[in-house]
């Protein structure tokens, strides 16, 4: 048997080793708990039932007349309290969150005579004062009405987060890169470059949570934060829907020729005519409809083949050109998932996706030959198969083994024989905007396999303590074929400079925690314990080539974990969290260029970014303390001060051996620091329409922006930064809004009510500080402190408006969907000398003046959708 087939079965014996002594390793249960007493004179009911009306689960109070329930799926649900010579209390409509404690309380009257349950509606406190921490929760009833479509639109409307020029997510003034994203509790990410390309519906989410601050030690491998995302179940009735999103109607101006104005565009034929030809999406291979626009259907309900089994499938096709001159995203997934429910507690889940995706970004100087320019093929499995099994009323376990294939390549054409049959040639770089006889010589492909284990035992002991512990386990298969340069070699194969390796990393993680709740005070204490050994060699010293070769030392590091929450009043309480978060660098830095460990091909190469086998982890300590209240039952309020201190960051620095090696080199170099301040309101839905805004102030700085910034300051001749600067992702202020109205059914008689009647509007809205940059005063000399300028503030309203035509089994509603309403201009990347995403050139000069109105510089313009939405 292959060596790479034995150490697959030895880690999946491992697996089966692991799972049948403890359970997962992160949060997708919720607790309730609570006290029922007599209505008339407060006085505990001892032996009161208090159970799910739609599940086997229960318990009976204590003495004391407190209960509690572990083991609670994420859902809405009805609770019933019921004791001998009492009337029976139905709360409805609780909602149960993963990792939380939700609090219910009964009050039952004597009853009399013989009477009905009475049904009241849950009342969600708009803030949750037991948090120890900062938390975000986001529920599929709010997603399907507000006007966000991806997960990551999602994440940019919460308290902490920003995004830099690129549009990468950035929390409390963290790197892009520092967040882990769990589905249905699987890790999923590609290992080289750390990126999470999340296949998921949004009309599949149940609910999705944020940790953006500090984190209990179930988390790991992230320093800024946590996305926790659970897809739903199905339900005890078959449910379908379908919502079609049309392309934008409105035309991109960046589309047309001459955009700019008359006769802008550079490149023209011997009569005249601008040779700009807009790509469409429509022509490219792979087409599964000749469509555009956005299609997801859904379907769920029970299995006949038991009763407690439910299923829930959903897909979603997606055709689209991008608003600039060139580009589009062709994407389709089909994601299922299969519960099987038993006992007490008990339940077997199985969660699937797969995932498709080409796509092209825009590049100014392609702009007249985009089909000869790269693209991005994306392709993405995964499963993972989850046991829960409730041991008794006090604990339950969890276990579940994984697996995730990513496949990201790219290149111009995904196969290798239309490079030849299209007579591909290496670009020559002899024009201001590249002509028909250049090529992007980028060739990329990219295979990742992620074995995954993950366990948890969970036991509530007594009232006030939670204990959780459990083991995580990862085998991840690399590998890399990077090829810059590209050529057709003499055998018809791809030739260039070659950086191609295969690499096998394990990683494993254990971690113990107490959640300690108590009338006063409430503890969330852990520790964590991560170790990853890279099974590789490479240098035996990095800075010096000729040192020989040794087996690279595994890491591991411990992370405590505290937080602390003190109810000052029953709806006002003081939290502090305090940790230390671990992240093991991306394996691409690792392993970038490996042929240059070779000493010969390091010699004869020019000025490349090694990487280091013997990187260390990325560490964080990071602090916050603030207030949290309610001051009505719908309304309440957060404020938090948090403080980041970031060390052993991945940089790159130039390293000179003589005049044999010249080469950049991933060290544990960069540092940061992060402090801020963040204010939240929300609204509860109450009277037809709920409102949430945060305000973040956040101040973020060191000596570097991303691990190349020093490989690049080198390869452009820049100076290096000799003091902490403005990160490049620092915005200074951050404020955003999202609202949501509800008319109801009006008075049906009223003709003129009609159009108002049944429709529902969702608003989100973000004002940003502008980015920094670093200004130039002109003689090519530069200021001495870099992003020491700032680009003006960026402004955006985004709509969904939708009406209902039809309400009954079948419901069918108008969608409407606007981008950036009022059509703001937001600069993403400025001019040095002008601080201005363009300029004006001296007339005649077309080539300049091409060249100098790159539309990538700003963000999208107004965009608008129809739509329809048909739900079962």
């Amino acid at each position: 048997m292959p060596a790479n087939n034995l150490r697959k079965c030895a880690f999946l014996l491992s697996a089966a080793i692991v799972l049948a002594c403890a359970g997962e390793a992160f949060s997708q249960r919720g607790k309730i708990a609570g006290r029922v007493t007599n209505a008339e004179t407060r006085e505990p009911l001892i032996g009161t039932n208090v159970c799910f009306e739609s599940m086997l689960i229960g318990a009976a109070t204590d003495l004391g007349g407190y209960y509690y329930i572990i083991n609670v799926p994420p859902g809405l649900y009805d609770i019933r309290a019921q004791s001998l010579g009492y009337v029976p209390l139905i709360i409805k409509d609780v909602i149960i969150s993963s990792g939380r404690t939700t609090e219910v309380n009964f009050e039952l009257d004597k009853m009399f005579l013989e009477a009905e349950a009475v049904e009241v509606t849950y009342e969600k406190p708009p803030v949750d004062i037991q948090e120890t921490s900062s938390r975000s929760v986001i529920r599929q009833e709010v997603l399907e009405n507000i006007p966000v479509e991806t997960v990551g639109q999602i994440l940019e409307l919460q308290a902490g987060a920003s995004t830099d020029g690129s549009g990468e997510l950035h929390l409390r003034g963290g790197r892009s890169g520092e967040i882990v994203y769990y589905v249905d509790g699987q890790r999923i990410e590609n290992p080289i470059t750390g990126e999470s390309a999340l296949f998921i519906n949004r009309e599949a989410v149940e609910e999705l949570t944020l940790l953006s601050g500090t984190f209990n030690a179930e988390y790991g491998d992230a320093m800024s934060g946590v996305v926790n995302i659970i897809t739903r179940d199905g339900g005890d009735q078959i449910n379908a829907s379908f919502e079609y999103l049309s392309p934008r109607i409105n035309a991109s101006p960046y589309r047309e020729t001459d955009w700019i104005g008359a006769d802008s565009d550079a490149l023209r034929d011997d009569d005249g005519n601008s040779l700009y030809q807009a790509n469409d999406v429509l022509d490219q291979p792979d087409n599964l409809i000749g469509l555009q626009g956005r299609y997801s259907l859904s379907l769920g309900g029970p299995l006949k083949i038991s009763k407690n089994t439910h299923f829930f499938v959903s897909s979603l096709l997606r055709n689209e050109n991008d608003y600039l001159p060139f580009g589009y995203e062709q994407e389709r997934l089909l994601q299922g998932k299969i519960t099987q429910s038993y006992g007490q507690g008990g339940k077997v889940t199985f969660s699937t996706g797969v995932g498709w995706k080409n796509d092209q970004n825009y590049s100014h100087s392609w702009k007249y030959v985009p089909d000869q320019y790269h693209k991005h093929f994306l392709r993405d499995r995964r499963f993972d198969l989850q046991w829960t099994h409730q041991l008794n009323r006090n604990a339950f376990f969890d276990a579940a083994v994984g697996y995730h294939y990513q496949q990201h390549d790219i290149k111009i054409f995904e196969d290798w024989q239309d490079y030849l049959d299209n007579g591909y040639q290496q670009r020559d770089f002899t024009f201001d905007f590249y002509s028909e006889d250049d090529w992007s010589d980028t060739y990329r492909e990219s295979n990742t396999e992620t074995f995954s284990i993950r366990a948890n035992l969970n036991y509530q002991y007594g009232n006030h303590h939670l204990l959780k512990g459990g083991v995580e386990g990862r085998l991840i298969e690399i590998d890399m074929l990077d090829i810059r340069e590209l050529v057709i070699g003499e055998d018809n194969q791809p030739s260039g400079i070659i950086d191609q390796y295969q690499e096998d990393p394990i990683e494993v993680a254990v971690y113990i925690q107490d959640k300690i709740e108590l009338p006063y005070m409430v503890v969330n204490a852990g520790l964590r314990w991560d170790y990853v050994d890279p099974r590789t060699e490479g240098w035996s010293q990095p800075q010096s080539p000729d040192s020989g070769f040794a087996a690279t030392e595994a890491a591991y590091q411990m992370s405590p974990r505290l937080g602390l929450a003190h109810p000052i009043t029953e709806e006002l309480s003081l939290y502090f969290a305090y940790g230390h978060f671990f992240q093991y660098p991306h394996y691409s830095n690792l392993f970038m260029n490996s042929a240059d460990l070779n000493v010969d091909t390091l010699a004869n190469r020019s000025f490349d970014a090694v990487g280091n086998r013997a990187l260390n982890p990325q560490k964080t300590v990071a602090y916050e303390v603030g207030l949290k209240g309610n001051l009505t039952d719908v309304l309440g309020f957060t404020l938090t001060a948090f403080y980041k201190d970031i060390t052993d960051l991945v940089g790159t620095k130039q390293v000179r051996v003589g005049t044999k090696y010249n080469y950049a080199l991933f060290r544990n170099i960069d540092y940061a620091s992060v402090i801020g301040v963040e204010l939240g309101v929300r609204r509860n839905l109450f009277d037809n329409w709920s409102f949430e805004a945060n305000y973040t102030y956040a101040v973020a700085k060191g000596n570097s922006s991303e691990p190349l910034e020093g490989f690049w300051n080198v390869y452009y001749e820049q100076p290096e930064a000799q003091q902490e600067y403005y990160l490049d992702f620092d915005r200074r202020h951050v404020l955003n809004a999202m609202f949501l109205y509800m008319t109801g059914k009006l008075d049906a008689q009223n003709k003129w009510m009609y159009p108002i009647s049944d429709v529902t509007l969702g608003v989100t809205a973000n004002w940003s500080s502008g980015l920094p940059y670093t200004p130039y005063t002109g003689a090519g000399e530069q200021l001495a402190l870099s992003n020491s300028a700032r680009m003006d503030p960026t402004a955006t309203v985004d709509v969904r408006l939708s009406k209902t035509l039809l309400n009954s089994t079948v419901k069918v509603l108008l969608l409407a969907t606007i981008e950036n309403l009022f059509d703001f201009t937001n600069d993403l990347r400025v001019n040095s000398r002008t601080g201005e995403p363009w300029e004006t050139t001296v007339p005649g000069d077309e080539i300049a003046f091409d060249l100098l109105h790159d539309p990538s510089k700003v963000d999208q313009p107004r965009i608008i959708q129809v739509g329809l939405s048909v739900k079962y």
